[in-house]
C-alpha cells in the first residue's frame, strides 16, 4: 500500500514510536523520574493524574500488587460444589494444559501430548473421553490467547497429521470418544475445521463457530453450542469480602488494534478511574504478545505506568477476589454470544465487571458496566454505594455459577457422546412453619405461596413442617421460610448457586444492610450452641439433610450446631411490614392501579421533595436493564435529587422486573411506581402516556429501561431551560452502540436547518415549515426535556401498540412548538442491537407493530396539511432505508415475505397515491406483484 501524502509510513511510525518508548523508559529510569519527564516534555503525556503511580510517588503500578499481597495469601482455598459431584470418568486433554486445568475437580482429567501417543499408545488406557481444542494444534486464536505458543502452519499441519493418522484412528480402535470442544475461540482456521471434523462430535461457544464447523461437517447436529465454563477450583467468591482495596485491575491487559473502537474505550474507562483518584494496574499479558512489541500493550501512553508485568493466571484469579472491580476489553463486539471469557471469571470471584462493549454483553449481562464516556465513568464510580456494588456482584456470581458452571457444560458433552445423560436439576422444597394450627383444607401463606411459584430457579413447592416427613427424599435442597419475609424472584437460584461453589451443606443469608453485614458475607463460620439459637432458620438452605434433622423447625435448627456455614450476602428478602412503610406484594399488582390515588400520591411526592423534573420510564419485563442500564444511569446525574422518575410498569409479567420496580420505589423518595395490569400493551406508548398524564413537576423527559443517561446530559439541559421561560423544550444529541459507536447529532441539524430563525442567545423561533427543512427527519424524544404544562396541553398521545411511535411523537412536539433551544452534549445512549427488543425481532408480523403508528401518523399529517410534504420528502425514503432492509430478512421463508409485504402494502396505501421512483422501491412493487401469482 502507498502512504497518503504527508503521513508517515507504517515503518516509519513504528521506528518513531519506539523510539519514543524507549525515552520515556530512560526518563523513567532517572534518579528523579518526575523532574525528568517534565524537563523532557513527556509529563503532559504521562500524568500525572489523581491515579496515576506518580501521585504515590512511584513509576509503575508494581507496588499495588505488592500491597495486595497480603489479602490474597489469607483467602480461603477454593472449593468444588457440594451439588456437583466429580464424573466417574477419566478425561484426556490432548495438548492443552488451560484446558486441562479448567476441567479441574469436574472428573479425572489427564493432559497428554499427541507425541507420548505416538510412541506409548498404551497411556489411553483406561481413559473414557478424549477432548481436542484449537489449542491441541498450536493455534492461538482463543479470546482472550491461552495456552501454547502460536505455531507455524507447517507446525500446525504436522500436528494435524499426527491427530488425524494416528491419535484419532488409536482412539476409535479402542472405541475411546473423541471430542473436539472449541470453548474460547473468536475465529477458526481450516487446519481446526478439518481437525474438528474427524471428530465424533464438535463443542463450540459461539454460534458463528458452530456454523462454520457444521459448514466443513456437513451435519449440524454433530456440533452443539456450549457456554464459556468458570470452575470453582480456579474462580470463587470465598473470601472477598472484606479484603478493602480500592484497586481497579485489568487482567491480560491488551488492547488490539481492530476493533478501533477498543482504543477509545480503553481510555474512558481508565481515564475515568483514575479521575476517581483511585489506583489501577493493567497485569499485560506479556511482551510477546503485544502489538507494537513491548510498547505499551496498545495502551495510550498516558497509561503506561500503569502496566506490570503478568503475575500468571493463579495469581490473576487471586486478584480478582480480593479486589471489587475488575476491567475487560472485548475483542469481539458485533456478537450475542461471544465475549471475552475473563467478564465470566470476575463475575464468579464476585467482581463488579467495567467491561468495552458487546453485543450480546449488553444483551444478556446488564449488570456489566459498559463505559459511554470518560466523564460516566468517573461519575458511575463516585456514585457507587456499597449496597449498589454487592448487588452487581451478586447478580454477577449468580450468573457465572447457574450459566457456567464446568462441570454443567462437560456433563453435556459427555451426555453427547453416550455418557450418562447430564443430571436433573438440584430439586428445591421450601417448608413454612405456620403461625397458627392447620385445619384440613387450609392453605399455607397465599403471599409467600406466589413468591415460592415464581421464583427464576424454577417453581418452588411449599409445604408445612408437618407435610415434610411425607417428602423426604423428593428433594435436594431444604428452604425454610417464613411469613414474616417477603422473598425475592432470585432468592431460591442464590441458594442453589451457593452450592455449586463450596462443600458446605448449609448456607444462611444475612440480614441486615450491605454495611451491616459485609463483614461476615462470603465468609465459612461454624455457630455456637447459644449463636444457633439466634439463627434466622427462614434464611437458610440445606443440602440433603437427615431425616432426623427434619422433624420440625427446632430439629432442624439443633443441627446447624458445630456444623459448617457458608454466610452468603444480604440480598433477596426484606422484611413483610404494613402501614405506609410496606412493599406492597406481586400477586395484588394484576389490575390498573388507581389513576386518582396514583396521580394524588406523584404530586404529593413532587410537592415535598420539590422536585423539578420527571423522568417517565416504561417498563415491560427487563428489570434488570431498569435496574443497571436506565437507574444506574439515572443515579449518576448530578440532578437525581431534583428528578422524579416516575417507573410505569405496563403489565409485566416477570417477577423480577415487579420485585426491581416496587424495591426502587421503596427504596428511594423520589422514585414512584405505577402498575398497568393485565400483560404488556405491545409497545411503551401505554406507559409512556400514563406517565405523561400523572407528571406534575415543571419538565419532563424519557428513558428506557434498556438505554442509559450520559455524560449529565440531563442536568444541562435542565440548567438551560429552567432559565429561559418562553421556550417549550430543550434538546441534545444521541449517542449509539450498534455494531460500533456512533453519535447522532441531533442539535446541529436542528441548528443547521432552522438557523434563519435562531436568536443571537441560540433560541429558535419554529418556522410553520419546520418539519419540511427537516425533511421530517424524526429526533429521539429521549434526548429532550420538554416544559410540562406545555407538552400536557399539546394533547398529544403516542398509538397504543405501535413502534416507532417516540418519533413521531417528536414530529408533533416539533410542529406545536413555538420556541425551543439545542445544546450540542449528549444526553442518552442508544443500544440498536438487543437481543429480543421489539425493533429487532423480525417475524412475519414485526410490520403489523407499525399499523398503528401509520396510520396514526397519517390521519395526523393530513389534519395538519402536511400529508403531500410528507409524501415527498419522507415516505419513500423512510421505505427504502429502514423497511425493505428488515423485509429483507424474511425472503428465505416465501409465505412470511408475502404477508409482511402486503402488511406493508396496506401501511403504505394510508399516506395516499405515491409515485414511486427508486429502483428499490419499484422493484418491491414487482416483487409483490410476481409472489402473487406465484
Amino acid at each position: 500500500m502507498t502512504p497518503q501524502a504527508g503521513r508517515p509510513s507504517p515503518h516509519l511510525r513504528q521506528a518513531r514510536l519506539e523510539a519514543g518508548a524507549a525515552r520515556i523508559a530512560e526518563l523513567l529510569a532517572a534518579p528523579d523520574p518526575l523532574r525528568a519527564l517534565h524537563e523532557g516534555g513527556s509529563l503532559a503525556l504521562l500524568g500525572p493524574a489523581p491515579g496515576s503511580p506518580f501521585s504515590r510517588g512511584r513509576t509503575d503500578a508494581s507496588d499495588l500488587i505488592e500491597q495486595l499481597a497480603p489479602a490474597m495469601a489469607a483467602l480461603p482455598d477454593p472449593e468444588s460444589g457440594v451439588s456437583r459431584p466429580r464424573l466417574a470418568l477419566r478425561i484426556a486433554v490432548i495438548d492443552d494444559e488451560a484446558t486441562q486445568q479448567v476441567l479441574r475437580g469436574a472428573a479425572e482429567v489427564i493432559g497428554l501430548p499427541a507425541t507420548q501417543l505416538r510412541q506409548d499408545p498404551s497411556a489411553l488406557d483406561g481413559v473414557d473421553l478424549v477432548i481436542l481444542t484449537p489449542v491441541s494444534i498450536g493455534a492461538r486464536y482463543s479470546f482472550p490467547p491461552e495456552g501454547t505458543v502460536e505455531s507455524t502452519e507447517d507446525e500446525r499441519q504436522a500436528w494435524v497429521k499426527l491427530l488425524l493418522t494416528e491419535v484419532i484412528p488409536g482412539c476409535r480402535s479402542r472405541d475411546i470418544p473423541v471430542v473436539f470442544w472449541d470453548r474460547t475461540t473468536r475465529s477458526t482456521t481450516a487446519t481446526g475445521r478439518d481437525l474438528a471434523s474427524a471428530c465424533d462430535r464438535v463443542f463450540a461457544v459461539s454460534d458463528e463457530a458452530a456454523r462454520r464447523y457444521a459448514a466443513t461437517r456437513r451435519n449440524e447436529t454433530a456440533v452443539l453450542r456450549v457456554p464459556m465454563v468458570v470452575n470453582p477450583l480456579q474462580n470463587t467468591p470465598l473470601g472477598t469480602r472484606g479484603a478493602g482495596s480500592t484497586v481497579i485491575t485489568m487482567g491480560d491487559a491488551q488492547v488490539a488494534q481492530n476493533p478501533e473502537d477498543l482504543r477509545m474505550m480503553a481510555d474512558w474507562i481508565l481515564d475515568g478511574v483514575s479521575a476517581q483518584g483511585l489506583p489501577a494496574a493493567l497485569l499485560r499479558r506479556g511482551e510477546a504478545d503485544t502489538f507494537p512489541a513491548g510498547i505499551g500493550a496498545g495502551f495510550a501512553a498516558r497509561h503506561w505506568p500503569l502496566l506490570v508485568d503478568n503475575p500468571g493466571p493463579a495469581a490473576i484469579a487471586a486478584i480478582d477476589r480480593v479486589t471489587d472491580i475488575g476491567i475487560v476489553l472485548n475483542d469481539v463486539l458485533r456478537s450475542q454470544i461471544l465475549y471475552d471469557r475473563r467478564i465470566i471469571e470476575l463475575q464468579a470471584a464476585g467482581s463488579l465487571v467495567l467491561s468495552g462493549y458487546n453485543q450480546g454483553v449488553n444483551s444478556y449481562l446488564p449488570h456489566v458496566r459498559i463505559p459511554q464516556s470518560a466523564v460516566d465513568v468517573s461519575d458511575a464510580l463516585s456514585s457507587l454505594t456499597l449496597g449498589e456494588l454487592r448487588r452487581v456482584q451478586g447478580d454477577g456470581i449468580r450468573t457465572a455459577f447457574s450459566n457456567h458452571h464446568v462441570s454443567d457444560v462437560l456433563a453435556i458433552i459427555c451426555a453427547a457422546v453416550g455418557f450418562s445423560p447430564a443430571p436433573p436439576p438440584e430439586r428445591v422444597l421450601a417448608v413454612v412453619e405456620q403461625t397458627a394450627p392447620q385445619k384440613q383444607g387450609d392453605q399455607l401463606d397465599q403471599v409467600l405461596g406466589a413468591e415460592m411459584a415464581s421464583q427464576t430457579y424454577a417453581e418452588i413447592p411449599l409445604v408445612s413442617w408437618d407435610q415434610l416427613p411425607a417428602r423426604h427424599g423428593s428433594y435436594d435442597i431444604l428452604l425454610p421460610v417464613s411469613a414474616e419475609r417477603h422473598y425475592s424472584p432470585t432468592y431460591a437460584a442464590d441458594m442453589v448457586t451457593a452450592f455449586r461453589y463450596q462443600r458446605a451443606g448449609i448456607v444462611s443469608k444475612l440480614d441486615g444492610t450491605a454495611e451491616e453485614t459485609d463483614h461476615a458475607a462470603l465468609r465459612h463460620g461454624t455457630l455456637s450452641p447459644a449463636a444457633t439459637e439466634t439463627l434466622s432458620l427462614d434464611l437458610t438452605a440445606w443440602w440433603h439433610p437427615a431425616v432426623s434433622a427434619t422433624a420440625s423447625a427446632p430439629a432442624l435448627r439443633a443441627h446447624a450446631r458445630d456444623q459448617r456455614i457458608l454466610f452468603g450476602d444480604h440480598l433477596g428478602h426484606h422484611a413483610r411490614l404494613t402501614g405506609a412503610s410496606a412493599r406492597r406484594d406481586r400477586p395484588s399488582l394484576v389490575a390498573d392501579e388507581d389513576r386518582a390515588a396514583s396521580s394524588a400520591l406523584v404530586a404529593a411526592t413532587a410537592q415535598a421533595l420539590d422536585l423539578q423534573l420527571t423522568v417517565i420510564v416504561p417498563v415491560y419485563n427487563n428489570g434488570d436493564h431498569l435496574r443497571h442500564k436506565a437507574f444506574a444511569s439515572l443515579r449518576r446525574s448530578s440532578v437525581f435529587e431534583k428528578m422524579h422518575v416516575l417507573l410505569v410498569n405496563d403489565g409485566s409479567t416477570d417477577p423480577v422486573t415487579v420485585d426491581t420496580v416496587e424495591e426502587l420505589a421503596h427504596e428511594y423518595p423520589n422514585v414512584t411506581a405505577y402498575h398497568h395490569g393485565g400483560g404488556g400493551s405491545g409497545s411503551a406508548s401505554r406507559p409512556r402516556n400514563t406517565g405523561l398524564e400523572l407528571t406534575q413537576t415543571p419538565f419532563v423527559t424519557y428513558l428506557d429501561p434498556d438505554n442509559e443517561a450520559v455524560e449529565d446530559g440531563f442536568a444541562r439541559l435542565l440548567s438551560d431551560i429552567s432559565s429561559h421561560e418562553d421556550v417549550d423544550f430543550v434538546l441534545g444529541d444521541m449517542t449509539q452502540w450498534a455494531s460500533r459507536f456512533g453519535r447522532l447529532r441531533y442539535s446541529q441539524l436542528l441548528r443547521e436547518a432552522l438557523a434563519d430563525y435562531q436568536d443571537p442567545s441560540g433560541t429558535i423561533t419554529v418556522p410553520r415549515d419546520a418539519l419540511e427543512r427537516l425533511r421530517f427527519r424524526p429526533m429521539g424524544i429521549q434526548t429532550v426535556i420538554a416544559r410540562t404544562e406545555w407538552l400536557k396541553g399539546c394533547g398529544l398521545e403516542q398509538p397504543l401498540g405501535a413502534v416507532g411511535q417516540d418519533s413521531y411523537f417528536f414530529q408533533q412536539m416539533l410542529y406545536c412548538a413555538r420556541r425551543i433551544r439545542v445544546q450540542n452534549i449528549g444526553v442518552h445512549t442508544y443500544y440498536a442491537v438487543v437481543s429480543d427488543s421489539t425493533v429487532n425481532t423480525i417475524n412475519p408480523g414485526y410490520f403489523e407493530k407499525y399499523r398503528p403508528l401509520d396510520a396514526a401518523r397519517a390521519d395526523w399529517l393530513r389534519e395538519v396539511g402536511k400529508l403531500e410534504a410528507y409524501r415527498a420528502l419522507r415516505l419513500e425514503p423512510f421505505f427504502v432505508s429502514w423497511m425493505l432492509p428488515k423485509l429483507r430478512r424474511l425472503e428465505s421463508d416465501p409465505a412470511s415475505w408475502l404477508f409482511a409485504a402486503e402488511t406493508l402494502e396496506d401501511m403504505l396505501g394510508y399516506y395516499g397515491d405515491h409515485q414511486w421512483t427508486t429502483a428499490e422501491a419499484i422493484e418491491f412493487w414487482d416483487q409483490l406483484a410476481e409472489a402473487r401469482r406465484g
